[in-house]
């Protein structure tokens, strides 16, 4: 996606959203998975500890996702 420089915001848009595209097309029963796991993971925090405890470990999975990201793009 960054081998080649960007030169408008409109075509740093068009890259990511076709570099999501191909990683749904190819990765779609792992992404499955994973938001299947994520609702469950939810509903047992909702459970256990609440609402207010739900909102950090989003916070945590937005962090995870961010780094995940990045090794990936490295």
């Amino acid at each position: 996606m960054y081998r080649e420089k960007v030169n408008t915001r409109d075509e740093l848009v068009a890259r990511i959203m076709n570099s999501a595209a191909l990683i749904k097309q190819e990765r779609q029963d792992e992404l499955r998975r994973a938001t299947h796991t994520v609702a469950k993971r939810v509903e047992k925090c909702i459970e256990v500890e609440g609402v207010g405890f739900l909102n950090t470990y989003f916070e945590l999975l937005q962090l995870i996702e961010i780094i995940d990201i990045t090794n990936k793009c490295n």
